[in-house]
């Protein structure tokens, strides 16, 4: 199994504070619909094609929950849009304070979302602050992603490794542009 042990050495962990994000639980992977360059089957298996993973996409667990983010009112990061998966557990337990999902929305925003909303069945919650550890990446390299330990992720400075657990050097990559949005350095 791969490591991340080139971005803790040397490295200070700092905490940052994240903020409110508008999130979108779109239903079980395997009951998505497709859409082209965004959801698709490949060898019999959903792929999710997202900012993390435009190139080949990311197999996820058909049993977990795909959700999609507006970040900073975009809904689109570097033309892709922010997906990735949970937990049935921990969605049912962010979707217990649900909003509605068209009045959380611009038209514009809403229209933007709207071919992805067709492939699921969409439920809206903000995700609340919360206080995290990170390392802010000085130097070009790769991480591996906790959910994905083996394929290498792609660093450049500015980015940030979130620390789910610093002991077994273990959790995942947030893009400068994504931190920006979503977090505040404390």
């Amino acid at each position: 199994m791969a490591n991340n042990k080139k971005i803790f050495d040397g490295a200070t962990i700092v905490k940052a504070k994240k903020l409110e994000v508008l999130t979108f639980a779109l239903g079980r992977v395997a009951d998505l619909g497709t859409l082209k360059g965004v959801i698709e089957v490949h060898n019999e298996k959903k792929v999710i094609f997202s900012k993390e993973s435009p190139y080949n996409g990311t197999e996820y667990n058909p049993e977990s929950i795909a959700v999609v983010r507006v970040l900073g009112g975009k809904v689109f990061i570097n033309g892709k849009y922010d997906i990735y998966t949970m937990t049935p557990e921990v969605a049912a337990k962010k979707l217990k304070n649900e909003i509605d999902v068209k009045s959380s929305l611009t038209d514009e925003q809403f229209e933007q979302l709207r071919p992805l909303f067709e492939c699921g069945t969409p439920k809206g919650y903000i995700t609340p602050e919360e206080i995290r550890q990170v390392i802010v990446v000085q130097e070009a390299g790769v991480c591996y992603n906790e959910w994905d330990p083996e394929t290498p992720c792609d660093l450049v400075p500015g980015d940030v490794f979130l620390v789910s657990d610093a002991d077994s050097m273990t959790g995942y990559r947030i893009g400068k542009e994504e931190f920006a949005e979503t977090h505040v350095l404390l």
